[in-house]
């Protein structure tokens, strides 16, 4: 009895996702925007909390509503200047997100995502000639919210605003927080 239930239990799971793959639809796209951090520029001679960044994307529609993503980011650099002494943050990674889309109206389609990001944060000083670096790599939260707008059949304009986290150290605390807004353009096939 309890291996036909495994069986039955078996098939149903596999119905389920083939029924998934069967009405997926795949799509790509990319990104370019502003990130800014929330460094603290006080004390500072010279500051700059804001940089260009930019995403690749590839998503898998599971059902009407629901996607899982994937990115390729860079969230650009900060900069700060402080009697001599250059400091340059910067952060790149990958991410894996849940989509949730609203029901298209007129062509815009709103999405919300949550996942988890894989973050390189540097930071990069020097004083004079003497330079020193220091990185840390770790698993954070993503989230973000945004909307696509439907251009042509296969083709969507992308607007989004997204926020995480980077550790830039390995130092209790040593975490900034960076959100970026970008707009872009993704194909579904």
């Amino acid at each position: 009895m309890i291996k036909k239930n495994i069986i039955a239990a078996a098939l149903l799971a596999t119905g389920f996702a083939m029924s998934a793959s069967a009405s997926a639809q795949a799509y790509v796209g990319g990104t370019v925007g502003q990130a800014k951090w929330n460094a603290d520029c006080q004390g500072t001679t010279q500051c700059d909390t804001s940089d260009t960044a930019f995403k690749l994307l590839g998503g898998l529609d599971l059902y009407p509503n629901i996607a899982v993503e994937a990115s390729y980011f860079s969230l650009g650099k900060a900069t700060a200047n402080v009697s001599g002494i250059k400091a340059e943050l910067k952060a790149s990674g990958v991410d894996l997100v849940g989509v949730f889309k609203t029901t298209p109206v007129n062509g815009f389609v709103g999405f919300a995502k949550l996942g988890v990001g894989y973050i390189k944060g540097e930071v990069n000083a020097s004083i004079g000639a003497v330079k020193g670096s220091v990185s840390k790599n770790s698993a954070q939260a993503v989230a973000g919210l945004g909307v696509t707008y439907q251009v042509a059949n296969n083709v969507n304009l992308r607007a989004e605003y997204e926020r995480r986290d980077a550790k830039v150290a390995d130092v209790d605390g040593a975490k900034v927080t960076i959100s970026n807004f970008s707009v872009g353009v993704q194909y579904a096939f």
